[in-house]
């Protein structure tokens, strides 16, 4: 089943509400000091005067200020009452409600006792809920808090009234102590009123910048389009305890991509493209959830996805799952009024000897899927070390090939191209060498590399000048060679600026035109036929050759050859090989000379590397041959040489 990573994330409302609020219960605990110090003086000054009654409603409004000042403490700090002083306080306010209780028999009409009964009953409710420890409801206690604040003053507030009755018995001094009793009453239940706006402000902005902070987590740490852990997610969980090298189980790591997203978003628009990544990533998740294993399924790009399989019991198991997915892929995904198939390339690798590190298995993961990619797409590939060294060799040949031509690394070879009855040389297709710290190294291994990295155009260019240079030189040597021929790449035949080079070449090299031949793969020739006859004619008007190399592998029409104004046709070394022995390659290397010969065109065999092969071609009136059996390709001093002899 899928297992979605969990990350911890920081939470601050808590953390910043309660200082808050006990910073605002600190001053309202204060301001209620404030005020019992303000009523203990007045109260000490009716003591001077020997009125039990004063004395007593003081001290009992003492005692309740006290009591409401420890529920507010104990509610702000958590902290139980200390026992011996509750129970002092209890002591005094029995005593002094009984003196005043005694003195004047109507104090019970004014609802004082009603106050305190309710007081106490309050008092009692909010300590029974703190004793129920982590499971005490905080909303309670506030409502119990609430009550006892609410008797209490209106307790103090019958107090004061009898404190009145009192003090109108007393001189006239005595109604200054009233009038500040009051005034401080007032301030304090209005700060205390302004004191909890703030809070409530505080609280509600907090539970709101909380919410943000969510949000933008989720959308740090998950991919917009699928809603599946993203990339940093990835990173983050790899990073987890348990989850590196000390993990003692086997695991296994996929790397997924949608082949045909690119094609799709491109013909239809990024909508199109975007709602099928939905759709078939809410399926693949569907199909993995379903799975006993221990699957980890991010989402690290527009059409990739990361899994990491834990505890898996072999590669059969994984094979199953691979073959679960490519059945997703077999499957049109509707979409509007349209369905489309979509395929995906699969790399998979393995911990070895216990090394779990996932980010080396992504990586080796992503090697295998490239691997796969490379090789056409739509299959699965397992990981395996050489995958690794081959990539690093790729990268060294990319980042070596950009510094090759300002180093003048480069070197044309030269390979012989003989006449029917092999006793004279008719031209020399120019070949290109690479020396690279110190080995030499084929166009074979670097040239798809340029290809890949957009170098080749510059790569051909150069080939090309130093072709025509070289043919100039071998004339002003006295060394008579009627042709040189060089192999043009398709992105230097597709570019727009490709005829004006040719012609620039001539014009700087004066190489004659019609010494120049031009070889273009059969591949390259049918890939646009319109465009292609447009440059060709372009250069034939310049007067150069054109000659159709490794013919007979690709699929061009053989109405092309008709349209294309070409000269030469090589036949691909892939009929000459098994020419002295298969009797297919025989009758077709015959119908394309026969062909070539019926529309004029001058045909070459490359490969030629015995003499039965000689023979043959020599029968079937081969206009030109070429290969190993005459020459190998051969640097300009032994090429020279090979002229001489």
């Amino acid at each position: 089943m899928l297992v979605r990573p969990k990350f911890k994330q920081k939470r601050y409302r808590i953390l910043l509400a309660v200082p808050v609020i006990i910073l605002l219960s600190v001053i309202v605990v204060s301001v209620s000091l404030h005020s019992v110090r303000s009523v203990t003086d007045n109260a000490d000054q009716l003591v001077s005067l020997q009125i039990p009654e004063l004395r007593a409603i003081a001290d009992l409004q003492s005692v309740l200020n006290r009591q409401l000042l420890m529920l507010h403490n104990y509610y702000a700090t958590m902290e139980l009452p200390d026992a011996t002083v509750a129970n002092e306080l209890d002591r005094a306010f029995a005593s002094n409600l009984k003196v005043l209780v005694g003195a004047d028999d109507d104090i019970s009409d004014v609802g004082l006792v009603g106050y305190v009964e309710k007081f106490k009953s309050a008092e009692d409710n909010f300590h029974d809920e703190m004793q129920k420890g982590r499971s005490r409801d905080w909303d309670v206690l506030r409502e119990h808090l609430s009550e006892a604040t609410s008797f209490a003053r209106r307790a103090d507030i019958e107090l004061g009234e009898w404190h009145a009755k009192v003090r109108e018995r007393l001189a006239e001094g005595s109604s200054m102590t009233l009038d500040e009793v009051s005034r401080l009453n007032i301030i304090q239940i209005s700060f205390n009123a302004v004191m909890l706006i703030i809070a409530g402000l505080l609280l509600m902005i907090i539970y709101f910048r909380q919410k943000d902070q969510e949000k933008l987590f989720h959308r740090a740490h998950f991919d917009p389009l699928t809603d599946l852990p993203n990339r940093r997610s990835l990173q983050l969980w790899s990073e987890e305890p348990g989850t590196q090298n000390n993990y003692p189980g086997s695991i296994y790591s996929m790397w997924l991509t949608l082949d045909r997203i690119g094609l799709i978003s491109g013909t239809y628009g990024h909508h199109q493209g975007d709602e099928l990544i939905y759709h078939f990533s809410r399926a693949l998740e569907g199909m993995l959830d379903k799975s006993l294993l221990d699957i980890h399924l991010f989402s690290i790009g527009s059409s990739n996805w990361v899994m990491v399989i834990k505890d898996v019991s072999g590669d059969e198991v994984l094979k199953d799952i691979i073959n679960e997915i490519e059945q997703l892929t077999r499957k049109p995904f509707p979409l509007g009024e349209r369905k489309f198939n979509v395929a995906c390339s699969i790399g998979v690798s393995h911990s070895q000897n216990n090394d779990n590190d996932i980010q080396t298995l992504i990586k080796n993961a992503d090697t295998a899927r490239t691997s796969v990619v490379s090789n056409g797409g739509n299959d699965h590939c397992f990981y395996h070390p050489e995958m690794t060294e081959t990539a690093e060799q790729l990268l060294t040949i990319e980042n070596d090939l950009r510094r090759a031509l300002e180093n003048e690394e480069f070197e044309l070879y030269y390979q012989p191209k003989l006449s029917q009855q092999g006793d004279q040389v008719l031209s020399a297709e120019a070949l290109i060498r690479w020396h690279s710290n110190g080995e030499l190294i084929s166009p074979g291994v670097f040239i798809p590399v340029a290809e890949k990295t957009g170098q080749v155009t510059a790569i051909g260019d150069w080939v090309l000048n130093q072709a025509c240079k070289q043919w100039v030189e071998w004339q002003q040597m006295g060394i008579d060679v009627p042709s040189v021929a060089v192999n043009i790449s398709v992105q230097q035949f597709q570019s727009r600026l490709f005829v004006n080079t040719v012609k620039k070449v001539l014009s700087e090299t004066g190489m004659p035109p019609h010494k120049l031949e031009l070889e273009v793969t059969e591949e390259a020739a049918s890939a646009r036929p319109d465009q292609v006859v447009k440059v060709m004619n372009s250069l034939k008007s310049l007067g150069v050759s054109l000659a159709i190399d490794d013919f007979g592998t690709g699929y061009s029409s053989l109405a092309y050859l008709k349209r294309f104004p070409i000269d030469v046709i090589k036949i691909d070394r892939a009929f000459i090989s098994q020419l002295e022995v298969s009797n297919q390659d025989r009758a077709i290397a015959r119908l394309i000379i026969e062909m070539s010969h019926q529309l004029s065109f001058k045909v070459v065999a490359e490969g030629v590397e015995n003499d039965e092969q000689f023979q043959i071609l020599k029968n079937m009136s081969c206009d030109l041959l070429q290969g190993f059996y005459f020459s190998k390709p051969l640097n300009s001093a032994d090429f020279i040489e090979f002229l001489n002899r």
